[in-house]
């Protein structure tokens, strides 16, 4: 696992007083070593074969935990996860994700010029912080 990220995890946990037990690191550095958003069922099969044998509901409520550290991302339209890339950033992350390819580009709101907290204003809405946006593209190879 990157170092960097591992003390970022064991910061976050002290921070929040979770406790960070070795399932959670095995499933964080798994995650961390896919080129592409992975499927909890994937996951499963990945820890199978590296003898890290874990039930779905367990890894399921793993990647919750991450996720709700904002050191994973969800992303809910394939049902799939993937590590953050700039887990340090307090912004929106914008998850731009390849149809074709599943390719992921994470990006934030102020990068990409848009004016979401502007938008939520306009509409008499306050917009939530530190979530992440999930935009469907065609990358630059796939197209």
């Amino acid at each position: 696992m990157n170092s960097e990220f591992k003390s970022l995890a064991m910061d976050r946990c002290y921070e929040f007083k979770y406790t960070l037990t070795p399932q959670r690191m095995t499933v964080i550095d798994a995650l961390l070593g896919q080129s592409k958003p992975i499927s909890a069922y994937e996951l499963q099969e990945h820890l199978n074969e590296n003898d890290e044998n874990l039930n779905i509901s367990t890894i399921y409520r793993i990647l919750d935990f991450w996720c709700r550290l904002n050191l994973a991302h969800r992303i809910n339209s394939i049902n799939k996860f993937v590590s953050c890339s700039a887990p340090n950033e307090r912004h929106t992350h914008i998850l731009n994700y390849c149809l074709s390819c599943e390719a992921i580009l994470e990006s934030c709101h102020e990068k990409m010029r848009v004016d979401i907290a502007g938008g939520a204003e306009y509409l008499g809405l306050t917009f939530a912080n530190d979530i992440h946006l999930e935009i469907p593209v065609i990358c630059a190879t796939c197209s």
